[in-house]
């Protein structure tokens, strides 16, 4: 008899799959320790159980899975649904106990033949002509379940696999916490810090704050002072990776609100300006653990909107240069 616990977890995930299970095509990116249950044998078994192929290339539906080990003991497995077109149709947990991960495959050759086709619990019963039935003798012995057994331990599997990849990481958003360097706001590099937040997906969003809170320019009639708070937002249409590391390239746009303390023989006066700046950039994320990463990033940005300022030796009397540049390293912390 099937658990309720995992009819609780499967069944809303169940909802968020659009193609119908029959017509469906669905591919499977399965991660887990050498000493578990891989990508091909767990396919196998899921066929085995449905009793027909449903894993294939060019899939309308790709299940994302990750099994690891918990932090304390027991093992946690991830289930995520996402379309042909990179969109996350929803995500589930599946945790065990206890200490052999072989003990968690059971549930999770049941969850995902229920993700592939609802119809899976059901009884399936043999189609028989109406001339091939025969009463039955009193005496005869009564018939087996027709249930299908739930277990997939001694489910005969075939000898071809389907094609599989590793399960990106994150393969969720991210928050990243890092320390920036940065040209074009002094004379030399200016330093400072950033927190982003990148959406998960083939293509997706990216919001970003970053501030540098002192960056001196000494001029031949005085010096600038700059301190920056730079919101950012962008679109990342390039997005690759595997299970353990992930790139990305984004486009973005930012306006710098700038505190600019000019002191000269002729100029002592604090402004507060606004730069407007277009540009791209990169990041690479390389997974440490569970939930953390490394992050490196790096790009370059136009000032588009460049407000003058009183001392004209300062940039040709502009607000920064013309061209900036910035790299980056901290860590990043998939979210949920």
């Amino acid at each position: 008899m099937t658990s309720p616990l995992v009819l609780g977890v499967v069944l809303p995930l169940l909802a968020t799959a659009s193609p119908a299970p029959s017509s469906a095509r669905w591919g499977l990116h399965w991660n887990a320790p050498s000493e578990c249950i891989q990508a091909a044998p767990l396919a196998r078994a899921v066929e085995a159980r449905l009793g027909r192929s449903v894993f294939g290339a060019l899939p309308d539906v790709l299940i994302h899975g990750v099994l690891e080990q918990a932090s304390s003991s027991g093992w946690s497995a991830r289930l995520t649904l996402v379309d042909a077109r990179g969109t996350v149709l929803g995500s589930r947990d599946i945790d065990s106990a206890a200490p052999a991960c072989a003990d968690i495959e059971r549930r999770l050759v049941l969850v995902l033949a229920l993700m592939i086709d609802p119809e899976a619990l059901r009884p399936r019963e043999p189609t028989v002509a109406p001339s091939e039935l025969e009463p039955a003798s009193e005496d005869a012995a009564p018939p087996p379940d027709a249930r299908p057994d739930p277990t997939v331990d001694e489910a005969p599997l075939d000898e071809a696999s389907p094609p599989t990849r590793a399960a990106p990481w994150p393969g969720r958003s991210t928050v990243s916490i890092t320390g920036l360097a940065t040209t074009g706001f002094s004379d030399g590099l200016a330093w400072g810090g950033r927190l982003g937040w990148r959406g998960a997906g083939s293509v997706t969003w990216l919001v970003g704050l970053s501030v540098v809170p002192w960056a001196r320019s000494e001029l031949g009639d005085g010096r600038v002072d700059l301190t920056l708070a730079t919101p950012e937002v962008g679109l990342c249409p390039l997005v690759v990776g595997d299970s353990r590391w992930e790139v990305s390239a984004c486009a973005t746009a930012a306006f710098s609100f700038v505190m600019a303390d000019s002191q000269g023989t002729l100029v002592d006066e604090v402004d507060l300006l606004v730069r407007g700046e277009a540009g791209a950039r990169a990041q690479w994320e390389l997974r440490l653990g569970r939930t953390t990463g490394l992050h490196v990033g790096g790009g370059a940005s136009v000032g588009w909107l460049r407000p003058s300022l009183p001392l004209r030796s300062a940039w040709e009397g502009r607000l920064g240069a013309p061209l900036s540049a910035f790299v980056e390293l901290g860590l990043s912390f998939r979210g949920p």
